[in-house]
C-alpha cells in the first residue's frame, strides 16, 4: 500500500485554456481472498482562483473494513497554470495506517531556481524545466493530453520525499467503460514504474473514470461515482 496514494489521484477536468474547478467522488475496490470488495472512498477537489490552483484529496477505508485495513491519506497541491502548463509550488501529505503515521511531510518547489525543499530538511536539485509533485502530475497529464491529443508518450519530473525521478505515461489504446448504465469512451494510459493504469474520458477533457493500481500482491480499482463541475 506504499504507493496507494497514486490511486487517489486526480479526477482531472481541464480545457485547452484553463483548468476547471470540480469535486469528484470515487469508490475504491480491492481484490482480496474474499473477492473483489468495495473497501473505501475518496473525494478529490480542484479549486481555482484566476490561474492559481489548489488540488486536494481525502481518501479513507470505510468503517466496516477498518479491521481488515485501516487507511487514510490527505494530500494538498498548489501552484498555477501558465501558458497551458501546470507549475507546482507546494505539496503536503499525511498518510496513516491504523494509528501509525506513515508519511507526514511538505515540499516547497522553487522551479525558477531548480530546487525543491522538504520539511524534513532535505533539498533536492532539479533539472531545468517543469517539476510537479505526486498529485499535480495528473493535472499536467490531463492538460498535455488535451492540448496534444496525438501524442503517445508523456514524461514528467516528479518530486516526493525521496527525491526527484522521471515518470513515463504511455497511451495504450481506446476502451469502453460502463458506469451507471452509461457507456464512456476512454483512452487507456499506463505508467509501468507505478504499476498504474488510467482510463480517461475522451469526451470529458480526459477526466479519469477508472484507475487500476497494483501494490505487491493486491490489485486496487477506483471507479468514478459522482462528479460536480
Amino acid at each position: 500500500m506504499k504507493k496507494i496514494a497514486l490511486l487517489f489521484l486526480s479526477l482531472i477536468v481541464t480545457n485547452s485554456l484553463a483548468l476547471s474547478p470540480y469535486v469528484g467522488s470515487y469508490q475504491l475496490y480491492a481484490d482480496t481472498k474474499m473477492g473483489n470488495l468495495q473497501i473505501g472512498s475518496a473525494v478529490l477537489k480542484l479549486e481555482m482562483s484566476g490561474s492559481e490552483f489548489t488540488f486536494t484529496t481525502e481518501a479513507k477505508t470505510e468503517s466496516l473494513w477498518k479491521a481488515l485495513y485501516d487507511y487514510s491519506r490527505s494530500e494538498k497541491s498548489t501552484g498555477n497554470e501558465t501558458d497551458g502548463q501546470v507549475i507546482n509550488k507546494y505539496f503536503s501529505v499525511i498518510e496513516k495506517i491504523k494509528d501509525e503515521v506513515k508519511k507526514d511531510y511538505e515540499l516547497t518547489i522553487v522551479t525558477d531556481k531548480n530546487y525543491a525543499l522538504s520539511s524534513t530538511g532535505e533539498e533536492f536539485e532539479i533539472k531545468p524545466g517543469l517539476l510537479v509533485d505526486p498529485l499535480s502530475v495528473y493535472l499536467a497529464l490531463s492538460n498535455d493530453m488535451l492540448n496534444n491529443p496525438d501524442q503517445l508518450e508523456f514524461t514528467y519530473q516528479v518530486v516526493d520525499q525521496n527525491g526527484v525521478k522521471y515518470l513515463k505515461f504511455i497511451v495504450d489504446g481506446h476502451e469502453k467503460i460502463s458506469i451507471n448504465a452509461r457507456e464512456i469512451d476512454t483512452i487507456r494510459v499506463r505508467c509501468e514504474e507505478l504499476e498504474l493504469a488510467l482510463n480517461l474520458s475522451v469526451n470529458d477533457n480526459y477526466q479519469p473514470v477508472r484507475i487500476h493500481k497494483v501494490n505487491g500482491k493486491t490489485e486496487f480499482t477506483m471507479l468514478l461515482i459522482e462528479f460536480r463541475g
